[in-house]
């Protein structure tokens, strides 16, 4: 992701996602296929929960410090699967193996133009991962859900996540 305003910068590898795309409203939003990102939920053995969340660097677009999923632009050839576990990969780290993917969310931004699916999977593992972050996350957490409630989340993630909570606990 990167704060280049659209239609500046490089052209995008055919079949990259990576590329600006400009709504029918005048919204600029990153990934020419969308975008997806992935939500990790870990109980701890007292029943805790707890959700992996990455703060966006202040030079990403929109980021501003606040907190989300990782996730970024989804590739022609990637289904939002793929694509989330691949850019988890990169601005996170390795995904904990043996993670279960419990459910998808897409959000329609416009139809047949952009949507952001957030993929949602239970993982017995908490890594930390400060040595493997790429430079577009400042930092990585393990929150709990009161705790969510009390850190600047990323207004579209925000307006989600009572969605995506919902996917944990039909899981539960």
């Amino acid at each position: 992701m990167s704060s280049t305003p659209a239609g500046q910068g490089p052209a995008a590898a055919p079949g990259s996602g990576d590329g600006w795309v400009t709504l029918t409203s005048g919204k600029v939003l990153w990934g020419r296929f969308g975008a997806a990102g992935l939500l990790l939920g870990h109980l701890e053995p007292d029943g805790t929960e707890r959700f992996l969340l990455a703060r966006r660097a202040a030079w990403v677009h929109r980021g501003h410090g606040t907190w989300s999923v990782p996730g970024g632009a989804i590739d022609s050839h990637e289904d939002p699967v793929t694509a989330a576990l691949r850019e988890f990969d990169e601005e996170i780290g390795r995904v904990p193996e043996g993670y279960r993917l419990i459910g998808i969310h897409e959000e329609i931004v416009e139809t047949g133009v952009w949507s952001y699916h957030t993929c949602c999977a239970r993982v017995t593992e908490r890594p930390d991962y400060d040595a493997t972050l790429s430079p577009e996350n400042d930092e990585a957490a393990w929150w709990t859900r009161e705790q969510l409630r009390d850190i600047p989340l990323f207004d579209p993630f925000a307006e989600q996540l009572p969605t995506l909570l919902s996917i944990f606990d039909s899981d539960s």
